[in-house]
């Protein structure tokens, strides 16, 4: 009799266990967060947005936190830092800025021109995964 219940005890783990992975497995990606685009600098063309660092801290994007945002269909992979020395020279980096809101840039280089976009145009924030 101990010989079966040591089989009942294994294969219930077993079960217990591919349901457990079942379940994270069925938990949803977290959805894009919205940025709609307030300005554009005229010198560098950075992209200003309404996205405030609640918002991104809420979903995990936190100073040194690297994420994914899109446009168009375009992807670009950026950093959230804190001074333009925090990623190499043409790399994407976002900022908050006074207002509080995300600023998404290129260092040395010219982020809504890469991008095509527009004020008014909204891109997409990705949180890490």
């Amino acid at each position: 009799m101990n010989g079966r219940w040591s089989s009942t005890k294994i294969w219930f783990a077993l079960l217990l266990t591919a349901s457990i992975s079942g379940c994270a497995a069925l938990k949803p990606e977290p959805k894009p967060l919205p940025a709609v685009i307030t300005y554009i600098s005229e010198e560098y063309l950075n992209v200003n947005t309404d996205l405030s660092e609640d918002r991104l801290a809420a979903v995990g994007i936190t100073a040194g936190t690297s994420f994914a945002s899109t446009y168009e269909g375009r992807t670009v992979k950026a950093l959230l830092g804190t001074s333009y020395s925090d990623v190499e020279r043409g790399e994407w980096i976002a900022q908050i800025e006074e207002d509080g809101n995300m600023q998404l840039a290129i260092s040395f280089g010219h982020a809504a021109m890469e991008l095509d976009c527009s004020v008014g145009d909204t891109l997409f924030v990705h949180p890490p995964k």
